[in-house]
């Protein structure tokens, strides 16, 4: 059977099996090519992606429609991540990293700038936990 005449047995409308397979495709996708997790959140993103992609494949009718899906998908977050690489750096702000505190940015020392905020000090615990989330970042570059 051709696969182009095989998409028309598939009905317009996706199902909600099929539209929760893609966007769980899509958001862990995102999230595991982003800088927005650390590296081990990254790799279960991946996975979770795969999982949602070869799920994809058998929730759809011809298990083409949902190959394409996947792979059109893919490639349109690409296409977006090269195009606001490119735009950032024709603006000029992709070197340009900013926090929260601009005092430090500045080079003011963080007495100084704990001084400026009249913050009050919290008290210090002895460990602490290792962050969950990355830094926030911009789209990785894709050099």
């Amino acid at each position: 059977m051709n696969p182009i005449a095989a998409l028309e047995q598939q009905n317009p409308q996706l199902q909600p099996l099929q539209l929760l397979l893609v966007s769980v495709f899509l958001t862990s996708y995102l999230a595991a090519v982003t800088g927005l997790l650390q590296p081990r959140g990254r790799l279960r993103a991946a996975g979770v992606a795969l999982l949602a992609g070869v799920g994809m494949g058998f929730a759809f009718t011809p298990w083409t429609l949902g190959a394409m899906l996947a792979a059109l998908s893919v490639g349109a977050v690409g296409v977006f991540i090269g195009v606001s690489w490119l735009l950032s750096r024709a603006l000029g702000v992709h070197e340009q990293t900013s926090t929260l505190m601009p005092e430090i940015e500045d080079g003011v020392a963080l007495a100084d700038a704990e001084a400026v905020m009249h913050a009050p000090r919290l008290p210090v615990q002895s460990e602490a936990a290792p962050p969950r989330f990355g830094a926030p970042t911009a789209p990785a570059p894709l050099s």
